[in-house]
């Protein structure tokens, strides 16, 4: 059984011919396709701009004995250069030619990723599917949720567990359809259908509140909770945690953070039954420790891993970080973390090396880089009117999920994305504000044209400047600057955090300091503050950050002279490609990096793993490299209560 690329491979070499346009208006040709093509001997040029593309044409190739393919997205293929069209053979890759059996209204609102996993169960052999009768088949064979079926209510707190345990967010197209099912057959008596769909935290939250009653009833004593306690979300009182298909689940979420351990009133009891990591204890977060070292271990991404992967595996990699920072470790623990932080490091690096050029390719509903979160960011404002991003410089997914317990009455929902690489404020944070690749940045040296980039990246979606805020002021001048902005109606506004990121780089810090400090921060800091005006205002809070960070050690410090146009402890950067690889041959333990996404003159000399150019064996905690911890960042829609 073909992937969906590899039919979209042969589909367009099938024919056979050296000529060839390849219409694809639903962009399902990626970066992999085309990689695959150009294996085959073949140029790939995409059409665009008629002037452009003549020129490319006329110079390179009218004349030249080279297999070509023209891919157009926009424009349709008989509005190509007449010469063009009529010579060359016409190919369409589209929803329509790949899934000629279903409804293209049911598939036109899915990303590649859902369309590649719905393809894994199509077949020729299935017949003509309405909309109604496609949208069911994507629920059952892609969500597992059969419309034919009634669900007890074991089977359907099994099913939504499943789901949100593995990060899937359905489309509301068809949540809809499922709220329509759940109608008939009296769901919504069981519980709030919608909102557990809608809301990954919520059902976590509703999971949380049914536990201690749980305990009580299994244990039968008394938690110390309100014996009667007030539930927040609908549903029963009481849910069978040691049901098999929800049992399943229930260990894995309480070592990986989602839920809670409770304190009891005699915690010797659950001592030696499979509650006890939900029973808060002594010992308990050394529990939750071998759990997440064995989870970590047995979850990491493979070779042949999707970034959805990766993105997943980042929150087990954090919270495993977390509790080892929470805990005295023994040289055991050491060793076992050590083993797994160094595979977990290779593992990562191979793919990055291999992936990273696609994932600036990747058309997703939710950002996959954080250069694509403008483009969300606007999308959340277009339906609520008044938006505020929030960029903490330098924060970690392990410092978020510290944090995150710390937020009071705050709630959230909690994505993941890709840093641009590599991975320093200069480089990441200008895409963040600009919606822009680095290699379309003017200045990758300092963040100075932040403020005109986050305006013209609005100004070009249609708003006016005078709608458009960038605020980048020390903690003690931040919250009088946003009341300005709010004050003078600006409904769109770019807020820069500095403080988190300076920590980081003090001396003699390591991971666990910086954890401790990070904590002094948000209570000293008018973080929360600064939150609660935005929403109390009606703004949709976006959270996220330009890169983490790591602890490294020395492997020495390149005398360069002037040579590096940036001399930072995790990467270095040339401008010629004979002085890197000088360099390079000097520290071994470095890698040339790629210039994808960058302009042809900006060249990374990364330190591989966690190493950094200072002094041999110093320890630091920096970014610029490729660790899953400066890499992947937290992406947070806040809300209040």
């Amino acid at each position: 059984m073909y992937s969906l690329n590899e039919r979209i491979v042969q589909m367009i070499l099938s024919p056979g011919k050296d000529s060839l346009i390849v219409e694809d208006q639903d962009r399902l040709v990626d970066r992999e396709i085309v990689e695959r093509v150009l294996e085959r001997g073949y140029s790939v040029v995409e059409f665009e701009d008629s002037i452009v593309f003549r020129y490319i044409y006329e110079t390179g190739y009218r004349e030249q004995d080279k297999k070509l393919i023209v891919i157009t997205r926009e424009t349709p293929a008989e509005e190509l250069p007449f010469d063009i069209y009529s010579s060359f053979y016409t190919v369409e890759v589209s929803i329509n030619t790949l899934f000629p059996k279903f409804s293209r209204t049911a598939l036109e609102v899915l990303d590649k990723l859902e369309l590649e996993r719905l393809y894994e169960t199509y077949s020729d052999d299935l017949d003509f599917l309405s909309t109604r009768e496609t949208k069911e088949f994507i629920l059952k064979r892609i969500y597992e949720f059969d419309p034919a079926r009634r669900y007890e209510l074991s089977q359907l707190i099994a099913w939504l567990m499943k789901l949100h345990y593995n990060r899937i967010q359905m489309r509301d197209e068809l949540i809809d359809l499922v709220m329509e099912i759940a109608g008939h057959k009296g769901y919504d008596e069981l519980l709030d259908l919608k909102k557990m769909l809608l809301h990954r935290e919520s059902f976590f939250e509703f999971l949380q509140e049914r536990w201690p009653v749980f305990l009580r009833n299994y244990g039968k004593f008394v938690t110390n909770e309100e014996s009667k306690a007030f539930f927040r979300h609908k549903g029963p009182a009481s849910l069978p945690f040691d049901e098999p298909a929800i049992k399943v689940y229930v260990d894995t979420m309480f070592a990986e953070g989602l839920l809670k351990a409770v304190p009891v009133d005699d915690p010797v009891k659950f001592g030696k039954s499979w509650m006890v990591i939900g029973v808060d204890g002594a010992g308990s977060e050394r529990i939750r420790f071998g759990k997440l070292a064995k989870i970590a271990t047995d979850s990491l991404p493979r070779t042949a891993a999707n970034f959805s992967d990766w993105l997943g595996f980042a929150w087990r990699w954090a919270e495993l970080n977390l509790v080892a920072c929470s805990i005295s470790l023994e040289e055991s623990d050491l060793s076992i973390l050590g083993s797994i932080t160094t595979l977990v490091d290779s593992s990562f690096e191979n793919w990055m090396r291999e992936e990273y050029g696609r994932l600036l390719t990747v058309s997703s509903k939710f950002p996959v880089t954080v250069r694509d979160t403008l483009s969300w960011t606007s999308k959340i404002l277009h339906g609520t009117g008044k938006v505020a991003l929030i960029v903490i410089d330098g924060m970690s997914l392990l410092q978020w999920s510290r944090l995150s317990r710390q937020l009071g009455d705050l709630s959230f929902v909690q994505q993941t994305a890709f840093a641009m690489i590599p991975t320093i404020t200069s480089v990441s944070r200008q895409a963040i504000f600009s919606g822009l690749l680095p290699m379309d940045l003017n200045n990758l040296t300092n963040n100075s044209a932040e403020p005109k980039l986050w305006q013209r990246a609005w100004i070009d979606r249609g708003f006016n400047e005078r709608d458009i805020s960038y605020i980048n002021k020390a903690d003690n001048q931040l919250i009088k600057a946003v009341k300005n902005s709010i004050e003078d109606g600006q409904r769109i506004i770019g807020i820069v955090i500095r403080e988190v990121d300076e920590k980081s780089h003090a001396e003699n810090i390591g991971m666990r300091s910086l954890l401790a400090v990070t904590d002094i921060w948000l209570k000293e800091s008018c973080f929360l503050g600064l939150c609660d005006l935005l929403l109390a205002k009606g703004y949709e809070v976006i959270l996220t950050s330009d890169h983490g960070n790591v602890e490294a050690k020395g492997i020495g410090n390149p005398s360069e002279g002037l040579i590096a146009e940036t001399r930072g402890e995790r990467v270095r950067i040339y401008s010629d490609s004979f002085l890197r690889r000088r360099i390079h041959s000097q520290y071994p333990d470095s890698i040339e990096w790629i210039t994808a996404g960058l302009p042809q003159n900006y060249l990374p000399l990364i330190a591989r793993g966690r190493r950094a150019f200072t002094t041999v064996n110093s320890a630091v905690v920096s970014h610029g490299g490729l660790t899953l911890e400066e890499v992947i960042v937290p992406l947070i829609r806040l809300r209040k209560g």
